[in-house]
């Protein structure tokens, strides 16, 4: 009786808002520290207070034991709730034989330490084990076997170890909630009969294993499963995508393989827009930016028509998608509560879906979308007066033949928008007037981007890297930057000279210069930097002079140079330099 009551109130959705609701309690009270929430406000993380912590182990008494591995021999045969301390040592530790006696425990965990050897039927005395946490012991297949026989195990962690396939008697627990298998990079295969596990509410697989190739047959079957990481499309029956129609899942979904999905009618049935507790959603077609067979996939642009979300969904990740355009939905209110939107390898689509009326969205990434020639009004929303209210970073990388990035209608666009990342775009010559911009990372692209600079004026924060036909730094590149604390340059293999250039950075507080091979000289007036605090020169080989008053300086902290064997002269007077405090 009392048995029953327990399953049934584990798969009430009910009781665990009750229990939700008490935690919440707990943590208004103090009786937890260190309370880490994710950004969707979810607790990931949180610690028992110290003085909480100490009265629940003096009422636990002997009962709740942790207990160095060396010293196992004193476990009290009373014990329920079991923590072995591994330590770290350069040899593989074994399970001590006292545990043996331990016949009534309920939970067995192991703490942070190295790997566990463990005996193949170690566990089958165990029979009242509600909880066992394995994770990064030395785990076998025939050892798995035997933990089937814990018929009351509610909760097995199995991360961190490298097993390549579960046994099918992991499917004979009956109670089992919650089945733990992060960071197991050589899994390759979940059982076959996993739909009998009807009590599991939590599957937590590593969204990005990719040796796992398909999912086991009629997963729609549990019913109480609420998180599952990924699901991967077969096309064997049993293992389509409309195994997720009646699931309740919540947290983050990775679907995979959609390119196993024909159509509108089929994608629709994995009832996407029924989901309300679903938080990120990761669309992906083929695998490892492999582009996939049209002749054998379906219509691909009705498959994400008919993936709609809920529009609760905050985070969106599409990839591999080889349609020539985006469905409406992306686009409309219908996704107002969206903060990312992440577009990878949709390399045949000519056009941004048209995102600037998404009110919430804060930050959207554009990888390479080689097809897309220009960003325009399109983007921004035709009937929008300022689009993109709230994006704060943007990011655009692997754009080879995007060759335009104009304003709306002309005027000022992204008025929040604080860091943008413009990687591997050749193309692409000017950007578009970005008052709000704090931080600018341009790599890999057009030499002629660089003289968009000199209007933002809101930079704290400038990288330039991997700039392949860059010569010189002068001619105007930061004119009015007053506000611009860090500029980092990196990789430009034909940069010989700066000059003139840096006079006007009042504000700077970090310079750093980064493998430029042909860096011979850096003048410039550099003593006019009052609020320098570093100047760092790392791999430039034939920097022979920095000159500019170096003396004036005055909170100069750090001054480096790595790998400079040419350098002759640093002309100033550096012993004047009173917070110096690092020089070399």
């Amino acid at each position: 009786m009392a048995e029953g009551f327990i399953q049934s109130s584990f798969g009430s959705n009910h009781m665990e808002n009750i229990g939700g609701e008490y935690f919440n309690n707990l943590l208004r009270r103090s009786f937890f520290q260190d309370v880490e929430k994710d950004d969707d406000g979810n607790i990931v993380c949180c610690k028992m207070h110290d003085l909480m912590h100490d009265l629940a182990r003096f009422v636990a008494g002997t009962e709740c034991s942790i207990v160095q591995v060396d010293n196992a021999e004193s476990i009290e045969n009373k014990s329920r709730c079991l923590s072995l301390e591994c330590g770290y040592s350069w040899k593989v530790r074994t399970f001590p034989k006292a545990l043996k006696k331990v016949n009534h425990l309920r939970t067995l965990l192991l703490l942070e330490g190295e790997s566990f050897s463990i005996p193949r039927n170690h566990f089958v005395h165990f029979t009242c084990l509600r909880v066992l946490d394995l994770s990064k012991a030395n785990v076998t297949k025939e050892l798995l076997v035997s933990i089937g026989k814990l018929k009351q195990l509610r909760y097995l962690d199995l991360s961190y170890t490298e097993i390549a396939a579960l046994p099918e008697s992991i499917c004979s627990l009956p109670h089992l909630q919650t089945l733990r298998l992060l960071w197991c990079y050589n899994l390759a295969e979940l059982p076959r009969d996993m739909s009998k596990m009807t009590s599991l509410r939590h599957l937590e697989i590593d969204g990005y294993n990719y040796k796992l190739t398909h999912m086991p047959a009629n997963m729609g079957e549990l019913k109480f499963l609420q998180t599952l990481p990924i699901f991967i499309i077969g096309k064997d029956r049993g293992c389509g995508i409309k195994e997720l129609q009646d699931l309740n899942l919540r947290g983050s979904l990775i679907i995979r393989n959609l390119e196993n999905v024909m159509c509108r009618a089929d994608a629709q049935e994995a009832n996407l827009k029924e989901k309300p507790n679903l938080q990120k959603l990761h669309f992906s077609w083929g695998s490892w930016g492999q582009d996939i067979d049209l002749k054998l996939a379906g219509n691909v642009e009705e498959t994400l028509e008919g993936l709609q979300p809920h529009p609760n969904l905050k985070r969106l990740e599409v990839e591999g998608y080889v349609g020539v355009r985006f469905p409406i939905w992306m686009s409309s209110s219908l996704l107002s509560n969206l903060v990312e939107i992440s577009l990878f390898n949709c390399r045949r689509c000519e056009q941004l879906p048209q995102l600037g009326q998404l009110p919430l969205l804060k930050v959207l990434e554009i990888v390479g979308m080689h097809a897309v020639k220009s960003i325009g009004n399109h983007f921004y929303g035709d009937n929008v007066a300022e689009g993109f209210p709230s994006l704060e970073e943007l990011r655009l990388e692997d754009m080879p033949n995007l060759e335009e990035w104009s304003g709306f209608n002309g005027r000022e666009v992204l008025p929040c928008l604080n860091r943008l990342s413009v990687f591997r775009c050749p193309k692409l010559t000017t950007l578009p007037c970005l008052q709000s911009l704090k931080e600018l990372t341009l790599t890999d692209s057009n030499e002629m981007l660089l003289g968009s600079v000199a209007n933002l004026t809101s930079l704290s924060y400038s990288m330039i890297e991997n700039f392949k036909e860059l010569r010189s730094l002068s001619g105007g590149l930061f004119p009015n930057h007053t506000r611009l604390l860090t500029l980092d340059i990196r990789r430009c293999p034909k940069l010989e000279s700066v000059s003139g250039e840096l006079g006007n950075l009042a504000a700077l507080e970090s310079l750093k210069f980064w493998r430029c091979p042909k860096l011979e000289s850096v003048s410039g007036e550099l003593g006019n930097l009052a609020a320098l605090e570093s100047l760092k020169f790392w791999r430039c080989p034939k920097l022979e002079s920095v000159s500019g008053e170096l003396g004036n300086l005055a909170a100069l902290e750090s001054l480096k140079f790595w790998r400079c064997p040419k350098l002759e002269s640093v002309s100033g007077e550096l012993g004047n330099l009173a917070a110096l405090e690092s020089l070399c």
